[in-house]
Protein backbone atom coordinates (compact mmCIF):
# COMPACT_ATOMS: atom_id res chain seq x y z
CA UNK A 1 0.00 0.00 0.00
CA UNK A 2 1.14 3.16 -1.04
CA UNK A 3 1.69 5.67 2.47
CA UNK A 4 0.79 8.24 1.43
CA UNK A 5 -3.04 6.53 1.44
CA UNK A 6 -2.26 7.18 5.04
CA UNK A 7 -1.75 10.65 4.59
CA UNK A 8 -4.69 11.31 2.94
CA UNK A 9 -4.48 10.62 -0.61
CA UNK A 10 -7.30 8.87 -2.17
CA UNK A 11 -8.40 8.06 -5.90
CA UNK A 12 -8.83 11.93 -6.97
CA UNK A 13 -5.45 12.55 -5.86
CA UNK A 14 -3.77 9.88 -7.49
CA UNK A 15 -5.53 10.30 -10.75
CA UNK A 16 -4.41 13.99 -10.61
CA UNK A 17 -0.95 12.83 -10.61
CA UNK A 18 -0.85 10.85 -12.69
CA UNK A 19 -1.00 13.77 -15.15
CA UNK A 20 2.46 14.28 -13.98
CA UNK A 21 4.13 10.78 -14.98
CA UNK A 22 7.81 11.92 -14.65
CA UNK A 23 7.12 13.78 -10.97
CA UNK A 24 6.66 12.25 -7.62
CA UNK A 25 3.91 13.03 -5.41
CA UNK A 26 4.08 14.33 -2.11
CA UNK A 27 2.20 15.61 0.87
CA UNK A 28 3.30 19.27 2.63
CA UNK A 29 3.48 18.38 6.61
CA UNK A 30 5.13 21.73 7.33
CA UNK A 31 5.95 25.30 6.30
CA UNK A 32 9.41 27.09 7.13
CA UNK A 33 10.13 30.77 5.44
CA UNK A 34 11.03 29.15 2.11
CA UNK A 35 11.22 25.51 2.14
CA UNK A 36 8.72 23.02 3.35
CA UNK A 37 8.86 19.45 4.67
CA UNK A 38 7.14 16.83 2.48
CA UNK A 39 6.13 13.51 2.45
CA UNK A 40 6.65 11.42 -0.23
CA UNK A 41 6.14 7.87 -1.05
CA UNK A 42 9.59 6.43 0.73
CA UNK A 43 10.93 9.33 3.27
CA UNK A 44 10.28 12.42 4.48
CA UNK A 45 12.57 15.42 2.54
CA UNK A 46 12.92 19.04 2.22
CA UNK A 47 11.78 20.97 -1.00
CA UNK A 48 11.29 24.06 -2.19
CA UNK A 49 9.08 25.76 -5.19
CA UNK A 50 10.68 26.46 -8.47
CA UNK A 51 11.82 29.32 -10.22
CA UNK A 52 9.70 28.71 -12.66
CA UNK A 53 6.36 28.47 -10.07
CA UNK A 54 7.41 31.10 -7.68
CA UNK A 55 7.74 33.57 -11.16
CA UNK A 56 3.91 32.33 -12.17
CA UNK A 57 2.43 32.82 -9.34
CA UNK A 58 0.01 35.83 -9.62
CA UNK A 59 -1.52 35.56 -6.24
CA UNK A 60 -0.20 34.28 -2.67
CA UNK A 61 -3.04 31.68 -2.62
CA UNK A 62 -1.66 29.38 -5.66
CA UNK A 63 1.55 28.79 -3.48
CA UNK A 64 1.88 25.57 -1.47
CA UNK A 65 0.74 25.18 1.78
CA UNK A 66 0.43 22.62 5.07
CA UNK A 67 -1.60 19.52 4.19
CA UNK A 68 -1.25 20.50 -0.05
CA UNK A 69 -0.79 17.71 -2.28
CA UNK A 70 2.63 18.48 -4.37
CA UNK A 71 4.40 17.23 -7.66
CA UNK A 72 7.91 17.49 -6.94
CA UNK A 73 11.40 16.11 -8.36
CA UNK A 74 13.22 14.36 -5.51
CA UNK A 75 16.87 14.34 -5.84
CA UNK A 76 19.62 12.15 -4.54
CA UNK A 77 21.05 11.62 -0.99
CA UNK A 78 23.53 14.26 -1.13
CA UNK A 79 21.85 16.57 -4.08
CA UNK A 80 19.84 19.21 -1.84
CA UNK A 81 16.19 19.49 -1.88
CA UNK A 82 13.51 18.35 -3.59
CA UNK A 83 11.46 20.61 -6.02
CA UNK A 84 7.97 21.38 -5.90
CA UNK A 85 6.84 21.71 -9.69
CA UNK A 86 2.81 21.60 -9.43
CA UNK A 87 0.39 22.02 -6.34
CA UNK A 88 -2.66 19.67 -6.81
CA UNK A 89 -6.64 20.91 -6.18
CA UNK A 90 -7.72 21.38 -3.18
CA UNK A 91 -10.31 19.79 -1.47
CA UNK A 92 -10.46 22.43 1.02
CA UNK A 93 -8.73 25.43 2.24
CA UNK A 94 -8.53 27.21 5.66
CA UNK A 95 -7.93 30.87 4.52
CA UNK A 96 -7.26 34.29 6.54
CA UNK A 97 -6.65 37.72 4.92
CA UNK A 98 -3.02 37.83 4.19
CA UNK A 99 -1.26 40.62 6.75
CA UNK A 100 -0.32 44.10 5.05
CA UNK A 101 -1.46 42.74 1.37
CA UNK A 102 -4.66 44.23 0.00
CA UNK A 103 -7.26 41.73 -1.25
CA UNK A 104 -4.85 38.73 -0.80
CA UNK A 105 -6.09 35.41 0.84
CA UNK A 106 -3.14 33.21 2.79
CA UNK A 107 -4.08 29.32 2.60
CA UNK A 108 -3.43 28.57 6.22
CA UNK A 109 -4.12 24.67 5.59
CA UNK A 110 -5.03 22.88 2.74
CA UNK A 111 -7.05 19.31 1.94
CA UNK A 112 -8.36 19.02 5.92
CA UNK A 113 -11.65 16.89 7.16
CA UNK A 114 -12.19 17.89 10.34
CA UNK A 115 -11.33 21.21 12.25
CA UNK A 116 -11.34 21.34 15.92
CA UNK A 117 -12.86 24.77 17.68
CA UNK A 118 -11.77 24.93 21.13
CA UNK A 119 -13.33 27.10 23.44
CA UNK A 120 -12.62 27.36 27.03
CA UNK A 121 -16.03 27.72 29.42
CA UNK A 122 -14.53 29.98 31.85
CA UNK A 123 -14.47 33.66 31.30
CA UNK A 124 -13.34 33.60 28.04
CA UNK A 125 -16.28 32.24 26.59
CA UNK A 126 -17.79 34.29 23.84
CA UNK A 127 -20.40 33.01 21.57
CA UNK A 128 -20.11 35.93 18.81
CA UNK A 129 -16.51 34.59 18.63
CA UNK A 130 -17.48 31.02 18.23
CA UNK A 131 -19.85 31.97 15.43
CA UNK A 132 -17.49 33.94 13.30
CA UNK A 133 -14.68 30.58 13.53
CA UNK A 134 -17.59 28.73 12.49
CA UNK A 135 -18.27 30.55 9.42
CA UNK A 136 -14.70 30.19 8.97
CA UNK A 137 -14.57 26.45 9.48
CA UNK A 138 -17.88 25.98 6.94
CA UNK A 139 -16.06 28.27 4.75
CA UNK A 140 -13.41 26.24 4.23
CA UNK A 141 -14.94 23.17 3.21
CA UNK A 142 -14.22 21.20 6.47
CA UNK A 143 -16.65 19.91 8.95
CA UNK A 144 -16.31 21.70 12.45
CA UNK A 145 -16.62 20.18 15.93
CA UNK A 146 -16.78 22.44 18.48
CA UNK A 147 -14.71 21.15 21.97
CA UNK A 148 -15.88 23.04 25.29
CA UNK A 149 -12.95 22.41 28.22
CA UNK A 150 -13.40 23.22 31.40
CA UNK A 151 -17.06 22.50 31.93
CA UNK A 152 -16.77 21.75 35.52
CA UNK A 153 -16.39 25.55 36.10
CA UNK A 154 -19.32 26.74 33.98
CA UNK A 155 -22.43 26.73 36.37
CA UNK A 156 -24.96 27.01 33.59
CA UNK A 157 -23.71 24.46 30.91
CA UNK A 158 -26.77 23.48 30.05
CA UNK A 159 -27.74 26.86 28.89
CA UNK A 160 -24.36 27.29 27.27
CA UNK A 161 -25.28 24.02 25.45
CA UNK A 162 -28.57 24.83 23.95
CA UNK A 163 -26.87 29.02 22.79
CA UNK A 164 -24.70 27.15 20.82
CA UNK A 165 -27.52 24.81 19.35
CA UNK A 166 -28.35 27.75 18.48
CA UNK A 167 -25.55 28.99 16.53
CA UNK A 168 -24.37 25.94 15.33
CA UNK A 169 -27.13 23.15 14.27
CA UNK A 170 -26.07 19.94 13.83
CA UNK A 171 -22.33 20.52 14.62
CA UNK A 172 -21.32 18.15 17.09
CA UNK A 173 -20.29 19.42 20.56
CA UNK A 174 -18.11 17.96 23.17
CA UNK A 175 -17.56 18.75 26.38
Amino acid sequence: MNILADYGAGENTFAQAAVYPDLALARITLQHKGLYTVMPERREALAEISGKFRHGATALSQFPAVGDFVMLRLQGANAGHAVIHHVLRRKSAFTRKAVGLEEQTQIIAANIDIVFICMSLNNDYNVSRLERYLSVAWNSRAVPVIILTKSDLCACLHQVLDEIAGVAPGVDVLT
